[in-house]
């Protein structure tokens, strides 16, 4: 069914323009119930979706696969900053979707129309813009938006999904966070929670970092992140994400950085956006073959959904042993990701966003010091 409507609403909240096709009578299993699209109540410029509801924009559509019409949603264990999703309310955080998807929850206007906005733009399939096609590979794939619970979601590509021992960093960019809306209270406490973001201009909010040894994962939350200065980002913040200071991941470093170096030609050639806020997300696979390990060690198995704990995440690679050995094997792995996430916070401009781009810079430095340690 396809209409042209002029707000997206849910529940009582309009988030913009847009003209979409929609799907109704789409039933969710586990934590959901069944429901049916009201489709349009009242006034016909504004289209309300009923929990369940799935609604497809840009030119990518997973949902036309055999079993479009379950989809169990759960909580997603691997989210490693922003807020927890159902632990203040329903308009922040993430869910887990499944079929290489998570949901995001849409915060209220404006920031939420901010984002969805933005998703959309970027991602239109009428979308002749150079500069914002361009920077499609540097974002997460926007597969439209959903209601659960009540909520509504942006339907976006789950980054870890492929990976077996992900090693994920939530690294915040911007010597300033707060946006130009902000009262100057607002942008004061913005500024107070990590003071050390106004001289490196990037700041960690969360990692999840992978340790062999003990093979369980250590936790690092945004309390630990903002205490970070510029004499310890290396030892305690990004460097110790590599495996600072005797196993550094050079492999990762070295693929990351022409990524970076890439995203950072984007920024200084557009002159359309500043992101305030905005964070990169930065995965890669932990997972290092050992041929002298025990197969019988593959009894257990993890994938991007482990249980967590408050700073430990207990798993055992389900790829060890013999086909961890296998060159075929490590063909298929992903090695490592970055993707820029967190648009509540874009705003045109049309000159050079330099807040992001001396950040960006200053984490390359970073990096490229990390490559060239002698350890």
């Amino acid at each position: 069914m396809q209409q042209a409507c002029q707000y997206f609403v849910f529940g009582n909240v309009a988030y913009g323009k847009y003209s979409t096709g929609y799907e109704s009578n789409y039933q969710l299993t586990g934590r959901t119930e069944e429901h049916t699209d009201s489709g349009y109540t009242g006034d016909r410029e504004a289209m309300l979706l009923s929990t369940g509801t799935n609604v497809q924009h840009g030119a990518n559509n997973p949902d036309n696969d055999e079993d479009q019409n379950k989809v169990t949603v759960t909580s997603f264990t691997m989210q490693v900053a922003g807020h927890v999703y159902g632990k203040k309310d329903k308009k922040q955080g993430m869910l887990y979707l499944g079929r290489g998807l998570i949901l995001k929850a849409l915060q209220d206007p404006p920031r939420g129309t901010r984002e969805l906005q933005f998703y959309q733009q970027v991602f239109s399939p009428t979308n002749t813009d150079e500069v914002t096609i361009a920077l499609r590979r540097f974002m997460p794939a926007y597969h439209g938006t959903m209601e659960f619970d009540g909520a509504g979601f942006l339907k976006l590509e789950n980054i870890v999904e492929h990976y077996t021992q992900p090693c994920i960093a939530d690294v915040k960019m911007g010597k300033v966070t707060s946006d130009p809306h902000a009262t100057p209270e607002k942008a004061a406490y913005e500024k107070s929670k990590c003071p050390s973001a106004a001289v490196l201009g990037f700041q960690i909010a969360g990692m999840l970092i992978y340790q062999p040894d003990t093979e369980q994962y250590e936790r690092v939350d945004k309390v630990a992140g903002h205490r970070l200065t510029t004499d310890n980002m290396i030892s305690e913040g990004i460097g110790k994400f590599f495996g600072f200071p005797k196993s550094i991941r050079k492999d990762v470093i070295e693929i990351l950085l022409s990524k970076l170096v890439d995203l950072q030609y984007w920024f200084t050639s557009q002159r359309q956006y500043s992101f305030y806020g905005s964070s990169l997300l930065i995965v890669y696979e932990a997972l290092i073959c050992d041929k002298h390990k025990d197969s019988s060690s593959s009894q257990s198995s993890s994938s991007s959904q482990s249980t967590t704990s408050d700073d430990k995440v207990s798993t055992t690679s389900k790829h060890q042993g013999s086909n961890c050995q296998s060159p075929d094997r490590l063909k298929t792995l992903p090695m490592i990701d970055v993707r820029m996430i967190d648009f509540a916070h874009v705003f045109p401009t049309t000159v050079e966003d330099r807040n992001y781009l001396d950040g960006l810079t200053n984490l390359i430095q970073h990096l490229r010091f990390l490559l060239d340690f002698k350890s």
